[in-house]
């Protein structure tokens, strides 16, 4: 080959590694979904869900990273500095995309800007569930002991900022009572905790708690939405039981690293939404406890611009902190 044909094949090279990776070419390698909590939790079953669905469809390995701690941070930073070729993806709640940058003053990463949404995956009802032992049967019970014992009912969450822990502390908030905080590395330890009866309460998905519910060690108290829930026709709303306003559902959704191209989103987009409209899909995180709730991902970035404006407010006035 001659000196000619060298540069040229040479030049080529290096004009295909400085084009930006395409859809059509992606995934090329594995794809890791990282998520904040520990194993068991939503966000957690909405990763390995897809991870298992889209392994087949993406035809390269698609892996779940559990990277706890720090309130999410440690999560949230590693996607936030990672490569934006789309083979790093995150799946995380509100705590880490909403909550954090209201209740930490040196959260190390920024929501709004270090990641694209490009989908929410399912949607949790939130329950007031309770050690099956303690001495309250109702949301009414229960605000009644705590108003009567200040300081001495424990509640378990996900983790400093998650919704399990923002959620109590408005119901506080609302209602005048004063009960402690108790943060684990997930919802599921948490759930653990209360069924032990380590904690007393917690405001904890309906999917975390119904294995405890179901072998006596967890009640049910209320739930945190403005409607009953079909599955659990009987079981009152929090506001039913006296808690005004407090409605608030454990989504999961799915993101990206800001550089991540227009192309790439949109093809992952495609995919994680047809398969989450599938039967199948909706039976599997039904099972689960979850709703399925796939929306596009400007309808998804307004949802959270919307949220981060309303717990910014509920926040503040219910002066929450993250000590």
């Amino acid at each position: 080959m001659n000196n000619k044909k060298v540069l040229a094949h040479a030049i080529g090279a290096i004009a295909l590694a400085s084009v930006p990776l395409s859809a059509h070419a992606w995934p090329d390698q594995t794809v890791t979904i990282v998520v904040p909590y520990a194993p068991g939790g939503i966000a957690d079953i909405a990763a390995r869900t897809v991870a298992e669905a889209m392994t087949p469809i993406w035809g390269q390995e698609v892996i779940v990273d559990n990277r706890t701690g720090g309130a999410g941070f440690v999560a949230a930073t590693t996607v936030a500095r990672a490569a934006p070729d789309g083979h790093t993806l995150f799946v995380a709640d509100m705590g880490v995309n909403v909550i954090n940058p209201y209740l930490f003053d040196d959260a190390p990463y920024d929501p709004a800007t270090d990641f694209r949404p490009i989908t929410m995956i399912s949607d949790t009802p939130l329950v007031l569930a309770a050690y099956s032992g303690a001495p309250f049967d109702t949301t009414e019970d229960y605000l009644a002991y705590a108003e009567a014992n200040p300081g001495e009912i424990s509640f378990a969450s996900a983790g400093i900022g998650s919704l399990n822990h923002i959620v109590p502390e408005w119901i506080n908030y609302e209602t005048g009572i004063d009960t402690v905080h108790i943060p684990y590395r997930g919802g599921a330890p948490a759930a653990t905790a209360v069924a032990s009866g380590e904690a007393e309460v917690g405001v904890l998905a309906l999917s975390s708690v119904g294995p405890f519910v179901d072998s006596g060690d967890i009640k049910l108290l209320g739930v945190a939405r403005e409607e009953r829930v079909a599955s659990h026709p009987d079981l009152p709303t929090l506001m039913e039981g006296g808690v005004p306003n407090v409605a608030a559902g454990q989504w999961a959704g799915l993101f990206a690293p800001s550089g991540v191209s227009d192309e790439i989103v949109e093809k992952i987009y495609e995919d994680v939404v047809a398969y989450l409209e599938t039967e199948q899909a909706q039976t599997t995180f039904a099972d689960r406890g979850a709703i399925v709730s796939p929306m596009t991902s400007e309808d998804f970035g307004q949802m959270l611009d919307d949220l981060r404006e309303q717990f910014s407010t509920i926040i503040e006035a219910a002066n929450i902190s993250a000590d």
